[in-house]
This record gives C-alpha cells, structure tokens and sequence, in this order.
C-alpha cells in the first residue's frame, strides 16, 4: 500500500474517531451544544474531503500531468477549501447562538457566498478578456477565432447580470409563503451552477500556468517542436522561434548535465500560404544554431495538433519504442497540446516558451471551452446531480422546519 494511502486512510481512522468523542461529550438535550457538536464535525468532514480531494489530484498528476479530470477535482477542492473557511468564520462568529436552522441554511447557501465572493474577479476576468483580444486583432491582424475572447467575454457578463435579472423579476412574480420556497431554491441553484462554471475557469487557469512553467526531466530521448505559421520567406516568426529556442535550451541544458543527447523532431507540414513545410524551416533554424544534421528527424505531413504528436510518435516509433519524450510549443499551448497527446496514448512531458501577453487569455478561453465540450457529458451529470441535492435539502428543510427564508 502506498504512503500516502496509508496516511489517508489513518485520516479518516481519525475523523471517525475525533466525531464519536466530540458526540460522546455533547448534551444531546442542549440545542447550542448539539449546533457547535454538528458545526465542528462538518467542518472536519470537509477538511477530509479535502484532503482526500488533494491525494487524488497529485495521483493523477503523477499518473498523467495532462487531463481535464485534474482540472474538474481542481474545482472541487478550490470551493471546498472556500467553503472551509468558510464554516470556520461562521461558527466562531455564532458561537454563543448556533443553532441547527443557521447550520442547515450556512450549508446551503455556501455556493451563494462562493458566487459573491468570486463575481469581481469573473467580472475583472471578462473585461480583461475582451480588452487583450482587441489588443491581440489589432498587433496581430484579424482571424475569427480571435474574436473567442470578446464573444465570451460579453456572454460571461450577460451570463452574471443576465441570470440575477431573471432571478430578480421571478422573485417578483412569486409571492406568497408556497412560492418563497421556489425562490429560495432558484437563488441556490443558480449560485450553485454559477459557481461550479467559477471553480472550472479557476482550476482552467492554474492547470495551464502549471504546465506552462514545467520544466521535464532531463532523460529525455526526443523533442517533438510543434510547429506553426511561418513567413513568406520561409523563416519562422518570433512565436516559432522562441518554441525551438526552448527546446534548444533544454537540449543544451540536458547534455551538460547528463551528456545525454537529444534528437530534435520538427514537427508541421505546407501550409496553403507557406513556401515550404513548417518543419523544413525549423530543420533549417536547427543547423543555423548549431544542431548537427543526425539530431534532427523531421515530420512535414501534419496539419493540426493531433496530427503533429501523431505522426511524430511514429516516427519516434521507428527508432525506438521505448523513448522518452517530451515537446516544446508556446507556454499556452503546453496543456492542450499534453491532453491531446495523453488521448493518442503518448507518454510525454512539454515545456512552454514565453509569448506576448495578450495572446494569453484567448488560449485560456480556448481551453475552458474545450475542458466544457470534451468533458460536456460529465459536466451535464455533475450539474444535475449537484442541483437535484440541493433541491432534495431544501424540500427536506422545509418539512422539517429547517430553512430560514425572508
């Protein structure tokens, strides 16, 4: 059994036995004894999850540094941590008059304060979002795809305002003590979608800020360099040529301290505009800087990212099944570029040169949507699952007299 396993399981060994001794001590006939009892165990209750939560994000780190999965736990366990905290501010400052009702509706409303506690930064987020991606059609020139970030960022602020206007105008239609009940479920499950979408763009941006800034271990026996747009004369733009300068730099850097030599896979064909293939010009780049003729394998048939790892694991294949890999590509494209090599089966590890600024939300919304469209399965369940928990709590909260509604 793994180390880590053994000491969560020595974790929950704990918890069990700190509730049995919490419950064993409280006057059960004491309202505000019995609240802080509850209070106390839900608070350590989360903090397992969580850490639990944790094990099994750097498991799967361990595993497979590319996923969408690490990123959906990612959410999880940032809102869980928030509601953590948020319980333990709730309880000392209720110390005295804690009671069931407060505990009950605390709980319930924890999506409502994590919506609140995050709404300026999504706000901040899709202003920054549509400001960079006028910035970026206007250095750059005008593509469709580029218009990504305005178009989600007018829709993330419609999305904010838009949902607490309808909230706003069905609260004045439903009046009535039967009808508060609808209210007060709408207000949570809203805020409860909300933040599930919050904790997605969160756990989004530090996944891929954290694949940008690894850096592989030097071992490696090959580096695939993703390629892209190159100029009208053949020479690569400064966006493909800080890609090949870092996987150059790592090649230098991987030899000085292993010997170890790596062999460079230039990796992109013709495009339509271009004169030659992509990877034809990097080769070229290559022997400019210095990189000897029998370091550089070539791949000048892909079109795509996929078609890139594809075809440049074949030709790896070739030479050895056995090697180790890793790519370079631009530091936003370090995630993305993982998930669809770890789809095709590739073990390999990637690197991310420096860009400008600007280019950087655009990819994040990139990534957001692709996490939202190839994960669209388990998102869907996971909202329905999540809204009809809640619905379930409230209906049994208003049997038992539970909810605090005004």
């Amino acid at each position: 059994m793994k180390k880590r396993n053994i000491i969560y399981l020595f974790i929950t060994l704990l918890f069990i036995l700190l509730t049995i001794s919490i419950l064993h001590r409280t006057d059960l006939t004491n309202n505000v004894a019995l609240s802080k009892s509850i209070q106390i165990i839900l608070i350590l209750f989360l903090i397992r999850i969580s850490i639990g939560c944790s094990f099994f994000i750097k498991n799967q780190y361990e595993k497979q540094k590319y996923t969408y999965t690490i990123i959906m736990n990612l959410g999880l366990l940032i809102f869980i941590n928030i509601n953590i905290i948020r319980q333990i501010n709730l309880l000392i400052q209720n110390w005295k008059v804690l009671n069931i009702i407060d505990i009950y509706n605390n709980t319930l409303r924890s999506f409502s304060f994590f919506a609140m506690l995050t709404l300026p930064c999504i706000i901040i987020l899709a202003l920054y979002s549509i400001i960079t991606n006028i910035i970026l059609i206007k250095k750059e020139g005008f593509n469709p795809t580029k218009l990504l970030g305005i178009i989600l960022g007018f829709l993330a602020l419609i999305g904010l305002f838009g949902s607490q206007a309808v909230y706003y105008l069905v609260t004045k239609l439903l009046v009535g003590t039967d009808k508060q009940f609808i209210k007060y479920a709408l207000d949570i499950c809203i805020n409860a979608t909300v933040s599930y979408f919050y904790t997605l763009i969160i756990a989004t941006l530090y996944c891929n800020v954290r694949a940008a800034k690894h850096i592989p271990a030097y071992d490696k026996d090959f580096v695939i360099i993703l390629g892209a747009q190159i100029r009208k004369d053949g020479t690569l733009t400064p966006l493909l040529k800080a890609r090949v300068d870092k996987a150059i730099d790592f090649g230098n850097k991987q030899y000085e301290l292993t010997k170890k030599k790596i062999v460079y896979i230039p990796s992109g064909g013709k495009g339509p505009d271009e004169v030659i293939a992509e990877a034809e010009a990097i080769k070229n780049y290559l022997l400019e800087k210095g990189i000897k003729e029998k370091q550089i394998v070539i791949e000048d048939k892909s079109t795509s990212t996929i078609e890139n790892m594809k075809y440049s694991k074949e030709k790896i294949d070739k030479i050895n099944k056995e090697a180790k890999i890793s790519f370079a590509t631009t530091n936003f494209h370090v995630f993305r570029s993982g998930v669809i090599a770890n789809e095709q089966g590739i073990e390999c590890e990637g690197m991310g040169s420096k860009t400008k600024w600007y280019f950087y939300t655009n990819a994040l919304i990139r990534e957001f949507i692709a996490n939202l469209v190839q994960e669209k399965r388990s998102h869907i369940i996971l909202i329905i699952l999540i809204n009809l928990t809640l619905i379930l709590l409230i209906a049994i909260g208003r049997y038992y007299n539970l909810l605090s509604i005004v």
